[in-house]
């Protein structure tokens, strides 16, 4: 079995480790609220569809990549150095983490700058990452910001807390930001 054969066998064992984790910890974490709308409501739903998926999908690996090679991947797996195994998984997943730390930032940034300034630097940052930073991309990632706040803040009316950076304007602009921005 290949090095990176056994890479992918140990992100496969990571990911159903974790997913088994969060599955157990799950009713901890997203407690069962009361409503009269359905099963299929509840906040904890979404998750436990998405962890679930990845179970069995990484489980369905794990079998396919330890199986198939018999024990070739345990020898093989035992026999490498930890932490040259880490670095070279990381590199091969260099985008996905990056991205990862992107979103984590931009969820954090929210209560703080707003949603459509944090949202315009994640999505301009992940355009200059992929090499799409021009005139009609960030055109499109206006034209989508508009369209978001015109149908979640306007129409649809959906409340957001209130942002720290606005709180440092006059009541009649902080209003407004909170409001629209």
């Amino acid at each position: 079995m290949s090095n990176e054969t056994a890479v992918k066998a140990d992100i496969y064992w990571i990911l159903l480790i974790a997913s088994i984790v969060l599955l157990v910890l799950m009713p901890e974490q997203a407690p069962w609220v009361e409503t009269k709308r359905g099963w299929y409501t509840q906040p904890m739903m979404g998750a436990l569809l998405g962890l679930s998926i990845m179970a069995v999908f990484s489980a369905y690996r794990v079998i396919q990549l330890t199986c198939g090679n018999g024990n070739k991947w345990r020898s093989t797996v035992f026999q490498q150095n930890p932490i040259e195994s880490l670095v070279y998984m990381l590199d091969s997943y260099r985008t996905a983490l990056i991205s990862s730390v992107l979103f984590y930032l931009y969820i954090k940034s929210l209560p703080i700058i707003g949603f459509v300034p944090a949202t315009f630097i994640f999505v301009t940052v992940l355009l200059w990452l992929s090499r799409l930073f021009n005139r009609t991309w960030l055109l499109a990632t206006i034209g989508t910001l508009i369209a978001l706040v015109l149908i979640f803040r306007v129409a649809v009316s959906v409340w957001m807390p209130d942002v720290w950076l606005y709180s440092l304007l006059p009541d009649h602009m902080a209003d407004f930001a909170n409001r629209y921005l």
